[in-house]
């Protein structure tokens, strides 16, 4: 999974992510590029998903967004630009609230697997959360390798 960030590189969210990657599995790439422009194009082969407040709810097209095999979730941190929405293959509605960036790839997630992300585990993963009523668990993983759908997030 790739995920690109536009505007100028940090170093330190690079190093964030591998830092990430190396506990708790997975194979997270950052990019980072200087336009969405740039970061549209690059993205041809994918179907292009704008998560807003605007859009089509999500669950009158969850059906439809689960038979693509790419998807690239596009996220903005500012007002929606009708230039967003037009080079977006579908515009999805997460909420009809003012709503962040993270609580909107959660949300998409969360429909999209039809809950069972929570059960799903990266593979090459040191750790595991286990899950409980009270306190913090965590305890070392074997390895394990999980096939999923490719969804990338700008």
């Amino acid at each position: 999974m790739e995920i690109t960030f536009v505007g100028r590189k940090d170093s330190r969210l690079s190093r964030y992510i591998n830092a990430v990657n190396s506990k708790w599995g997975g194979k997270f790439k950052v990019k980072f590029v200087k336009s969405y422009n740039e970061a549209l194009k690059s993205a041809a082969k994918y179907t292009k998903v704008y998560l807003t407040r605007f859009g089509e709810p999500i669950q009158n097209k969850r059906s439809t967004l689960k038979t693509y095999k790419n998807i690239l979730l596009i996220v903005t941190p500012h007002n929606e630009t009708s230039k967003m929405h037009e080079m977006s293959s579908f515009n999805i509605s997460v909420s009809s609230q003012p709503h962040c960036s993270a609580a909107a790839v959660a949300i998409f997630l969360h429909e999209f697997y039809d809950g069972r992300e929570l059960a799903m585990h990266f593979e090459n993963a040191k750790l595991k959360v286990v899950p409980g009523a009270r306190g913090i668990s965590i305890k070392p993983q074997k390895t394990s390798r999980t096939k999923q759908t490719q969804v990338d997030t700008i």
